[in-house]
């Protein structure tokens, strides 16, 4: 008995042992998931129906790498684009990495003393991502899936591509403050009446002509 269970115990450790030399399976970084292979691709800011830049993302081993196309020059306001100067011009990631759900791209500023301009992309939707422009406390900007290598346009000169600032009701002309009716008076007394004129003094009745004149009581019984 002792023997049997010495060589069973003999045979179970050569599968601990392969068990315990297979590799550990880690879970692979956001390039390498389904939502990251998703996120690979070219993404176009389309303002009014015209491209006005493109970021193009790239998987690598340990993040991400791409490339942003923009117009020579333009001015913005974070909402609206005007001023665009063409032709378009490619700028390559110095550096690129993944921050959770966001692939984040980094293009060095060759000019001296300038940030680094930082873009952070996002999934939200089959052919929709989002964008945050890093350090400027822009609002998120909305990308589409383009084709790769789209071109950027077509522009209009003078035109500004983005959402219409909302107009403001003109202001009603200033009128002169017109004049009221005239104050009231108030109403006068009425007129005084006329004193009325003095009554004549009271006159005594005349005392009849046939009356007799009275005297004292005569005396009766004398």
């Amino acid at each position: 008995m002792i023997r049997r269970l010495l060589f069973l115990l003999l045979g179970l450790l050569p599968l601990t042992a392969a068990a315990q030399a297979q590799p550990q399976v880690q879970a692979p970084p956001l390039g390498q998931t389904l939502s990251g292979r998703f996120l690979e691709g070219s993404w176009g800011l389309r303002l009014d129906g015209s491209v006005v830049m493109r970021f193009d993302l790239e998987q690598t081993a340990d993040g991400w790498t791409g490339g942003w196309v923009k117009p020579t020059s333009f001015a913005s306001d974070g909402q609206r684009f005007g001023r665009i100067k063409m032709p378009a011009l490619e700028r390559r990631a110095d550096s690129g990495r993944s921050i959770g759900e966001w692939a984040e791209i980094t293009f060095n500023d060759p000019r001296p003393g300038e940030e680094p301009d930082q873009f952070r992309i996002r999934l939200i939707g089959p052919d929709r991502a989002e964008m945050i422009y890093v350090g400027t406390g822009l609002p998120p900007f909305t990308l589409e899936r383009v084709g790769d290598g789209a071109l950027l346009g077509p522009f209009e000169e003078g035109k500004v591509y983005g959402p219409r600032a909302p107009r403001t009701a003109a202001a009603p002309p200033a009128q002169e403050p017109t004049a009221g009716p005239p104050a009231q008076r108030p109403p006068l007394l009425p007129p005084l009446t006329p004193r009325p004129a003095a009554l004549p003094p009271a006159q005594q009745p005349p005392p009849p002509e046939d009356a007799p004149v009275q005297g004292p009581p005569a005396m009766v019984g004398r």
